[in-house]
């Protein structure tokens, strides 16, 4: 019979057709897997790439922004240069404006204290009517006591001190300006006291009359005070100036010496 023959033939050709079969599955599985690997990691790779441009651009900004502040610091490092230069500058100028004060303040202090010496060596020209004033007694003792400081005292005050001198010379030019008259208490070379009318020409000279008019005084400074000397024969002549100053008499010209030093 054929029909064992034509089996035993069969077997053989269709164990070829299943290793055929199982091999061409097991091409397709590997390709499959190869896909998808290739897949998977095309996936990873723009993931990647997305990631890189994020962080890319991160970056551009953090650098731009550094850009920036690095200007920026460079800006405030030219600005501090230039101003510790300009405050050196102006420290050296500093100092030596300091040093230009503390001369002219040494300079005006010296000025001062000859002033004041030179002050107080006229203070006895002044009237006695006019250093009884309480402002110009006042400012006298000021003069007086500022003349005396010495050390750190004698440097200091020096506007205060000079205004105490220039009032005082205004109080005497004010007195020098005007003819005064007072009433005085005075005692004769023999003892006598007398009420007498004193008239002063500013600074310059006094006529002093008794009420009874038989008793003159003339009266000029000297460099230890006022004298006064009695001169009889002008008693008239100096009430009848007491009189019209008094308003008891009409203006009029009356003649007196003068001895002017």
């Amino acid at each position: 019979m054929r029909v064992p023959i034509l089996i035993t033939a069969l077997v053989p050709l269709l164990a070829v057709q299943v290793h055929s079969q199982e091999a061409q599955v097991s091409e397709t599985a590997k390709l499959k897997e190869s896909v998808r690997e290739w897949i998977e990691t095309m996936r990873e790779i723009q993931t990647e790439e997305t990631s890189w441009e994020r962080d890319k651009e991160l970056l551009e900004g953090q650098r731009d922004s550094l850009d920036s502040e690095i200007v920026d610091l460079k800006k405030r490092l030219d600005d501090a240069r230039a101003e510790k230069a300009g405050a050196d500058k102006e420290s050296v100028d500093q100092v030596a404006r300091r040093d230009a004060l503390l001369k002219a303040d040494e300079t005006l202090a010296g000025k001062v204290r000859e002033l004041e010496s030179s002050l107080l060596a006229q203070l006895p020209l002044f009237p006695p009517p006019l250093k009884e004033d309480p402002r110009v007694k006042e400012l006298m003792e000021q003069v007086q006591k500022d003349s005396m400081a010495t050390g750190e005292e004698a440097s200091k005050g020096q506007t205060k001190r000079l205004n105490n001198i220039l009032n005082l010379l205004t109080e005497a030019e004010k007195w020098q300006q005007t003819v005064h008259l007072r009433e005085e208490l005075r005692t004769t070379p023999d003892g006598h006291k007398f009420n007498m009318q004193v008239v002063y020409f500013g600074l310059g000279c006094a006529y002093a009359v008794n009420e009874a008019g038989d008793y003159a005084l003339v009266g000029t400074p000297s460099p230890s005070g006022w004298d006064f000397v009695p001169q009889n024969d002008l008693a008239p002549d100096i009430l009848k100036m007491v009189a019209v100053l008094n308003g008891d008499a009409d203006a009029q010209f009356i003649t007196l010496p003068i001895s002017l030093k």
